[in-house]
């Protein structure tokens, strides 16, 4: 087994289903999972889920992975999530699964999930690199340019939770200094720590206000070929195409729609609603 499934058994055996707290990357191999005997899986129907703890679900989908049933894998994280078990390592894997199998919406779906918990790891970010590669449409995904990358680094480069733990330990710091400032009131350097902690506290906040009240959508397309209509009737007019694995901005969801949005300014139109992976990112 490697080091990336070792570690994700432990997480799982340890938190269950609700280890969806931060997850620290692994950087070992960018490979797929892997486990050490695929002689463990149990011989089950395609579709039909395994019983047992997380952890066990967890060996069996790498064991699957190894010996090709790669339907089964997917079934099995597949499982993990709709129980409550949602962390960056069973996204990451799932993602593989999803790519071996030929599914490559799906597998980019995955990999951007995978990437909203674990936003640092080589990994994932080296696996959604290689899936783009094979996506038709030569479009640029919807990504935060550089400019705010650098200046708005802590909002695009720390997951939910590590938002959520900072802004946590940012108050907690700053009501120690508040209580310091108590017995030494004429400290200057007090009061200004107490200023730049209440300054970064008071941006962690907003960040992560944002990050749950407004975030981001993007639509992946999965079949191999979707229609992109000027309405949500699917009578309307077809102003263009576009293939699997392609991402798009969600701005908008009406009925059984989704209006999306590409690079070029203006252009844009309607995919039915099932044609497409949402990512929250």
């Amino acid at each position: 087994m490697t080091t990336r499934a070792l570690s994700t058994l432990l997480l799982l055996a340890l938190l269950g289903p609700a280890a969806t707290a931060q997850d620290q990357a692994d950087p070992a191999a960018a490979d797929p999972p892997a486990s050490s005997s695929a002689d463990a899986t149990p011989e089950v129907s395609p579709g039909e889920p395994w019983d047992g703890t997380p952890g066990e679900v967890f060996f069996n989908a790498n064991a699957a992975y190894e010996a090709g049933r790669y339907r089964q894998t997917i079934d099995a994280y597949e499982q993990l999530l709709e129980h409550g078990t949602e962390n960056g390592h069973v996204h990451y894997n799932l993602g593989n699964a999803y790519l071996r199998n030929g599914e490559l919406g799906r597998a980019i779906a995955s990999y951007r999930r995978g990437r909203a918990f674990l936003p640092r790891d080589q990994d994932v970010q080296a696996n959604l690199e290689f899936a783009r590669k094979s996506a038709k449409d030569a479009l640029a995904p919807p990504e935060p340019g550089a400019v705010s990358k650098t200046l708005f680094f802590w909002h695009h480069g720390l997951s939910r939770a590590e938002l959520g733990a900072l802004v946590v330990a940012l108050n907690l710091l700053l009501w120690i200094i508040l209580i310091l400032r108590l017995y030494r009131r004429q400290s200057e350097a007090l009061r200004w720590i107490f200023v730049a902690l209440l300054l970064t506290l008071a941006t962690a906040g907003v960040s992560l206000g944002l990050r749950h009240l407004k975030p981001p959508q993007v639509a992946v397309v999965v079949p191999q070929e979707v229609d992109v209509r000027s309405g949500t009737s699917p009578s309307a007019l077809v102003l263009f195409k576009l293939h699997a694995g392609t991402e798009v901005r969600m701005v908008d969801r009406r009925d059984e729609a989704l209006r999306i949005a590409l690079p070029e300014e203006g252009r844009g139109g309607w995919i039915a609603t099932e044609h497409a992976e949402l990512v929250t990112d």
